[in-house]
């Protein structure tokens, strides 16, 4: 059997002090070796403190080992002498903690040049500043995006006056959009804003994006959709106005000339009137269409106003308080008596009334119809009405056209009233959703 070369040291020295003891006391009992006596205890001393050293010796070799790792020096290796010869099991496995680390260490740095090759390539311009308006970290992108590509950044302060003022002043869970010309062409940039900590200190990222694309799409899909809608009003109405005066002319003229009062009959003029009234009520109809178009499109700019929304509310109910006993529509109001917000009241009236007309409507034959109507200020500050029924709601495809002018439902809707509502509620910087399940319930969410 192989003994460990520690296990044996250890072993001898201590039989080797115990020897030392036993002749200290067969010295101490002999009265004339009293000097000899104190000798042996000070080689015992001497054997004692060798042992602790050998001992820390081997803990301090180890320390070492471990304080090298602990700093990331992966290059060491566990084999000194001693210890090599004395713990064969541990050295094997320091040594492959070390291997492993050294190779987790350089898998850190591939994944690091890899991510910070993706962040600087990706199209989404990135920066990072602290609470003193420090620069942390900024990509290409964004470099570009603030016109600062060939500059080196080490602070917000140095960038344009509107850039600096957003990545100040820009808030959690909101966004800014702004119109930049850069190198000749013209960039619609979107900036929102994170935060995170990273050894107690504060850092926000700031992202930058380019919707210029997005927006230009959504622009030509909504003019696409606009324009198939008005020519289907326009060609609805000219149609049949292009054909009755066919209809009369012909009724009037005869190989290519006027006929003669004695050659008109009473039912020719009877026909005749009543092609003139279709033409005159599709004329009416067009005109009110084109009023309705001018309507939309010519907003006044808001005049704002402190306005209860309890008291709004109820105003606005009490006005169709003969349909909803009718159709006897169960009512629920939920609103803080103190509850405002600042609108221009005549507009919000109009939104209002447009959404409770739509409840209205929604309700033949539902049973127990109900409308619920919810004010509040949510978590980021901002006030929020919402207004949900259950009736037969909006189907799946056809939801997103109901924002679109003149678009309707309605057998005799003139599609005016969700668009004009969506226009006042940008022009209040607010927004109006729309969720439904048909015949069960449907949600209008306006937030200010």
């Amino acid at each position: 059997m192989t003994y460990n070369k520690f296990y044996i040291s250890i072993f001898l020295r201590i039989i080797l002090i115990v020897l030392t003891c036993f002749l200290f006391v067969y010295f101490i009992e002999k009265e004339d070796n009293m000097l000899t006596a104190v000798f042996v205890i000070f080689l015992v001393f001497m054997q004692i403190t060798l042992l602790i050293k050998y001992v820390n010796r081997t803990n301090r070799e180890l320390a070492e080992f471990l304080l090298h790792l602990q700093q990331g020096d992966t290059s060491v290796v566990f084999s000194k002498e001693n210890i090599e010869n004395t713990f064969k099991g541990l050295r094997g496995s320091f040594n492959k903690i070390s291997s492993d680390l050294k190779q987790i260490s350089s898998e850190k740095v591939q994944r690091e040049h890899y991510l910070s090759y993706v962040i600087d390539n990706i199209k989404v311009g990135l920066l990072a500043f602290n609470e003193s308006g420090s620069i942390e970290f900024i990509n290409s992108q964004a470099k570009f995006f603030l016109n600062k590509e060939n500059s080196n950044l080490d602070n917000i302060s140095s960038l344009d006056d509107d850039f600096m003022k957003i990545c100040s002043e820009i808030k959690l869970t909101e966004s800014s959009i702004i119109k930049k010309i850069i190198n000749d062409d013209l960039y619609y940039l979107v900036f929102s804003s994170s935060e995170f900590k990273i050894d107690n200190k504060k850092i926000k990222l700031v992202t930058i994006q380019d919707v210029k694309q997005e927006i230009e799409s959504n622009e030509i899909e909504s003019w696409q959709k606009l324009t198939s809608v008005l020519t289907h009003e326009m060609m609805n109405s000219l149609t049949p106005i292009t054909s009755l005066s066919h209809a009369i002319k012909r009724y009037l003229i005869e190989d290519d000339k006027l006929k003669n009062s004695q050659d008109i009959n009473q039912e020719l003029l009877t026909d005749i009137v009543e092609n003139a009234n279709i033409i005159e009520n599709r004329s009416r109809g067009l005109l009110e269409f084109i009023n309705n178009y001018r309507t939309i499109t010519k907003l006044p700019k808001p005049k704002f106003e402190p306005i209860l929304l309890r008291d709004l509310l109820g105003k606005l109910i009490l006005l169709f308080d003969k349909e909803i006993s009718a159709k006897k529509i169960d009512i629920d109001l939920n609103v803080e008596n103190d509850l405002s917000l600042l609108a221009d009241k005549g507009m919000i009236e109009q939104v209002v009334i447009n959404l409770i007309k739509n409840s209205i409507e929604a309700f033949d034959n539902i049973n127990k119809p109900r409308i619920v109507f919810n004010a509040f200020m949510d978590t980021n500050g901002k006030v929020k009405v919402t207004i949900s029924d259950n009736g037969s709601g909006i189907d799946k495809e056809k939801m997103d056209n109901i924002f679109i002018p003149f678009f309707t439902t309605k057998e005799n809707g003139t599609g005016v009233g969700l668009s004009l509502s969506r226009q006042i509620m940008k022009l209040h910087k607010g927004s109006i959703n729309i969720y439904s399940e048909p015949y069960v319930q449907t949600i209008v969410n306006l937030k200010f």
